[in-house]
């Protein structure tokens, strides 16, 4: 009997017990704010221990189904077990979707069955989400309708009108204003993160959750306090901070006698609120030789390991000083294996840490890369489950390095496999908005160009032509209209060509994939990587060309290369709002009143590494341009914590303007990828985005043309 039918038919059985229970009640209790002190504490034990996390990724999985319908038989009035429920069904969707279809046909018919008891109406909403909104939308109205005192579905449709094709702030914001009147203390993740989108709102939920803090006992409420330093950092202008550090240092007084078994994580909580009560370097030093003595051992002693081992080695500044990144990479490379010995604890990141430091590394010797590749995808596969990205990354490793490539195709169909199944259920979902499904659309056929020439690689190098030749119809259908998709293309074809034996054709395509490339191939990390051209060369002496033809041959494009200062950009979908932003000086800054220069926004957080690899870049520029009155740089700040900010800017020595907007970027994107770059015109008209940091020596060089050309097009 295959293992999905024994789990789904074990998951029907499960699931008929308790909701027999539940529906048996005639008392229609409804649940709290919080679930039960009882039900908490399972949670906490059977759910979110060292020994849960220990366990393979289908142990864990089969725990949680176990668990939760346990919970559900003991509490079948309580909330937390229903939803936590519905999200393990939707987490293993792709491979078992039979269970969440499960939880949809049952919740559904259980609503139908008892019309007038809300539990089971906002139950049958949340698992009906994606597949048939408007029912889910009708059964969270008629529960709300049926008892306004129930705060859960108007958390779920302030979440459900975020976002999408029914998305609309006004409703959003009313249903989380009447789950917070109902529930003003609530710590609930997804209700805080919507919280942070608003403003207005936080400020009257502050008092209630510090007055709740502040007679919690429980350690683990009490590590909530971090949730209300940042809240109340981000409603205070930065004249208030000082009285916030003082009110966050009184709060770590009471903490440090709360906890009568403090553990690492208590340690790392008292560390972070330190850092906010703005305690000078040598006393958050103090504190984390502290917790290096008491848990030496620890993920959280780990963190702080990592962060003293970056600090004192510098990356090289230029990035194509080959010997300076070699000997880099093979310091850190030497790190993490001493660390993999030291913490065990922290044994699944680190091996991910391990395998990207061999990734980076072109010096690294064949037994090494398999040795880090195998235990990569040994521990992904036992604790992450199927994810595609494992398979992607361990394939893309091999290519890189030129080392097995039938093993890399075999990694590349099952990530196939994965997304085939992943974009059928994406498919089905009927609030994706149009904006989102274009994104997604693009995202996808990226992939899609990006995993054929990995394939058609794969298949050249291991001799395995018949794997590419299935793509045949793919590889040949009409040029992508993208620009950026069209160099890929002719790469494919010209991949393809060669595996059925046409050379010339083949080079041909090659001249056409380099022509019309995005970017010149360039210095990364000590490393530059043109397989492009590495592969058209090969071809070009294979056929007897000579070095002097083929710099000739290359020299003649059909139209000229992509200029590198307009590489990765994109026309940004949306208008950017009016903004009133306050800087850590307590300086006011308006869209309105820069109306004439051209903007350069940068978005960015303290604790993303590519931000802080691109900063030192922008500090360069601000000063190059600072007193020009044509232009202006600005940062977005998107932490959730800005106390931490003095420090981090004090430290790093940056001197450009850095402006509070985690609100008001979450409103614009409802969430982003940093870094980005934005060019506004002087109009004040949002033109270019870039999303990421491409490592480039030329950085500042590129975006200053990038600006110039935007100011030169008015």
């Amino acid at each position: 009997m295959p293992r999905s039918w024994i789990v789904s038919a074990s998951l029907c059985l499960l699931l008929s017990a308790p909701t027999r229970n539940a529906f048996a009640q005639t008392n229609l209790s409804l649940p709290g704010c919080e679930a039960l002190p009882e039900v908490r504490q399972t949670l906490r034990d059977k759910l979110n221990s060292p020994q849960f996390y220990d366990l393979s990724y289908v142990q864990r999985m089969d725990l949680t189904e176990q668990v939760l319908t346990g919970l559900i038989q003991n509490y079948p009035r309580e909330v937390e077990p229903y939803r936590l429920l519905v999200t393990n069904a939707r987490d293993q969707q792709v491979l078992h979707p039979e269970k969440l279809a499960a939880l949809q046909a049952a919740y559904q018919k259980q609503a139908a069955d008892h019309p007038n008891d809300p539990l089971q109406l906002y139950l049958a909403a949340i698992a009906l989400q994606r597949k048939d909104t408007p029912a889910s939308v009708h059964f969270a109205d008629r529960a709300i309708e049926l008892a306004p005192g129930f705060a859960w579905p108007a958390l779920y449709l302030a979440e459900l009108y975020s976002h999408g094709k029914l998305g609309d702030k006004e409703k959003s914001a009313e249903n989380l204003k009447r789950f917070f009147d109902l529930c003003p203390a609530s710590m609930e993740p997804q209700a805080q993160w919507l919280l942070s989108k608003d403003t207005e709102l936080e400020a009257k939920v502050q008092p209630a959750e510090r007055a709740y803090l502040e007679s919690a006992t429980d350690p683990v409420t009490l590590e909530n306090y971090t949730t209300l330093w940042s809240l109340e950092f981000r409603l205070s202008p930065p004249q208030g901070y000082a009285a916030l550090r003082k009110q966050v240092a009184a709060d770590l007084a009471r903490l440090e006698k709360a906890n009568p078994k403090p553990d690492a994580a208590w340690a790392a909580f008292l560390l972070f609120g330190y850092k906010q009560s703005g305690a000078p370097s040598e006393v958050i030093t103090a504190r984390e030789d502290q917790l290096l003595a008491a848990y030496p051992h620890s993920e959280q002693a780990l963190r702080i390991v990592e962060e003293r081992w970056m600090d004192a080695h510098k990356r090289p500044e230029k990035q194509d000083d080959t010997a300076a990144w070699a000997q880099y990479h093979a310091a850190y490379r030497a790190a993490v294996q001493e660390w993999l010995r030291a913490y065990p604890n922290a044994y699944h990141e680190l091996v991910q840490v391990a395998f990207y430091a061999a990734d980076n590394d072109d010096s690294i010797s064949e037994a090494d890369g398999m040795a880090a590749l195998n235990a990569f995808l040994k521990d992904g596969q036992l604790h992450w489950g199927p994810e595609p990205w494992v398979d992607q990354s361990a394939a893309e490793f091999l290519l890189d390095h030129h080392w097995q490539p039938l093993r890399a195709l075999q990694l590349l169909e099952q990530e196939r496999d994965y997304y085939v199944k992943a974009d059928a259920i994406s498919a089905t979902d009927d609030n994706l908005s149009e904006t989102f499904s274009e994104n997604v659309l693009a995202a996808r056929a990226t992939r899609h160009m990006n995993r054929i020439t990995d394939t058609l690689l794969a298949a050249t190098r291991a001799g395995k032509p018949d794997a590419a030749l299935k793509l045949k119809a793919s590889i040949e259908a009409p040029l992508p209209k993208d620009e950026k998709l069209q160099s890929g293309y002719w790469q494919n074809r010209a991949l393809l060509a060669g595996l059925e034996g046409h050379k010339a054709d083949s080079l041909v395509y090659y001249q056409l994939a380099l022509q019309t490339r995005q970017e010149q191939p360039k210095f990364i990390n000590g490393e530059l990587k043109d397989e492009l051209g590495d592969e058209a060369r090969d071809l070009w002496r294979q056929m007897g060309g000579s070095p002097t033809a083929w710099a000739a041959w290359t020299k003649q494009p059909l139209r000229p290369f992509a200029d590198a200062s307009t590489a990765r950009w994109e026309k940004p979908k949306q208008l950017l709002p009016d903004f009133t932003l306050t800087d850590l000086s307590g300086k006011s800054w308006k869209l309105a009143d820069l109306h004439g220069k051209v903007l350069l926004i940068n978005v960015w957080a303290t604790w993303c590494s590519p931000c802080n690899a691109e900063l030192p870049h922008l500090e360069k520029l601000y000063e190059q341009v600072k007193d020009r009155p044509d232009v202006q740089i600005l940062t977005f700040d998107v932490d959730e914590d800005p106390g931490l900010l003095g420090h981090y800017l004090k430290e790093k020595g940056y001197t450009f303007p850095v402006l509070l907007a985690y609100s008001y970027t979450l409103n614009l994107l409802s969430g982003v990828a940093i870094p980005q770059n934005w060019i506004v015109d002087a109009k004040g008209a949002w033109t270019w985005t870039q999303i990421g940091f491409g490592g480039s020596d030329s950085w500042q060089k590129d975006m200053l043309a990038k600006i110039d050309a935007v100011k030169a097009a008015q």
